[in-house]
């Protein structure tokens, strides 16, 4: 019986001891504290802040609980009855919006980390323990003014780089001519990429070239008039035709095709002319044709014409170069 009754009082001693400590943790933490002035603040209409700090911890959804229990224990202590009722019909209203706004758990992801600091700045300080456990602003219906949302700067974005520009006319070998359309930036994988964005009227077709690798591609301006003149000269000289296999002649043919020197698909195209009558395989004439209309298409940019006006130019050339060869 002795032993019994020495059990009892040490297990009502130890459950007494053990709720001594939880109401000293109760009145010494400081998060129930600030927890309790805003729930007041938000019972009075002004929640913006109690949703705000709720955001910035990390408590489970057991512990959140828990906290505003205590907080309202608090509040009942410390705040006038009224305030103190508004704040529990609150907090029992909008338990289901403040277990939205807790954080997550785990850790912060790397954005929040690096952002922290320009973020505690740009908000309002939280009470401290302190200031609220004062007299004056137990029950003090001033409000903290608004903080505005600082202004964010938008970057002019530039119309040249690499020596390129909008609205610009270039040769991109693989293509031909075309006009940049504008310069834009996009972040693809994480990073920050800019781009020429490339139109193709004929090829209707749109290409975005980043701006770091037009050397690399080959892109280039427009020929100059001297650089015209030589091409023209190209035309009219004797085609040069090697005593090879048509597979490597071809391949040797492309190649000049998409290099993007004007000279070179000049010269392709003199050394695929064919007169009426003669015979042209259907390889031949694909690459003949398509070093016309690299060759032409930059002509008619260079001098203004039409594209119709400068194929005549240039075929006007070969047919009179290979004429005059042919009456010696």
């Amino acid at each position: 019986m002795f032993y019994l009754i020495a059990g009892a009082v040490l297990l009502l001693l130890a459950y007494w001891i053990w709720g001594m400590r939880k109401m000293a943790r109760m009145n010494s933490n400081p998060d129930q504290l600030i927890l309790a002035n805003l729930l007041v603040r938000a019972g009075n209409g002004e929640d913006n802040e109690l949703l705000e700090f709720i955001g910035q911890q990390r408590w489970t959804s057991l512990r959140m609980k828990d906290n505003i229990a205590h907080a309202l224990s608090l509040a009942e202590k410390l705040f006038p009855a009224d305030e103190y009722g508004r704040a529990r019909t609150y907090a029992n209203m909008r338990q289901d919006r403040l277990s939205c706004c807790r954080a997550p758990q785990g850790n912060p992801p790397i954005e929040q980390l690096s952002n922290s600091v320009e973020q505690r700045e740009s908000k309002p300080a939280l009470p401290t323990p302190d200031s609220m456990a004062s007299p004056q602003h137990i029950g003090s219906s001033n409000r903290p003014a608004k903080v505005h949302p600082p202004i964010l700067e938008l970057q002019e974005t530039t119309t040249e780089r690499q020596g390129f520009h909008a609205n610009q006319f270039v040769v991109y070998p693989a293509h031909g001519v075309g006009q940049i359309l504008a310069i834009e930036e996009q972040e693809i994988a994480g990073a920050k990429l800019e781009l020429f964005v490339i139109n193709f009227m004929k090829d209707k077709m749109t290409l975005r070239v980043p701006t770091a690798k037009v050397a690399n591609v080959g892109m280039r301006k427009l020929s100059d008039t001297a650089t015209i003149q030589r091409a023209y000269h190209a035309l009219t000289q004797p085609p040069h035709v090697e005593k090879v296999m048509w597979s490597e002649r071809a391949q040797e043919y492309e190649a000049k095709i998409n290099s993007g020197d004007i000279v070179a698909i000049a010269e392709v195209m003199r050394d695929l002319y064919r007169q009426a009558g003669e015979e042209q395989s259907y390889s031949e004439r694909q690459l003949y044709d398509a070093a016309l209309d690299r060759l032409s298409r930059e002509v008619a940019a260079v001098q203004h014409i039409t594209d119709e006006e400068a194929v005549k130019e240039c075929e006007s050339l070969v047919i009179a170069s290979a004429i005059g060869r042919r009456s010696k």
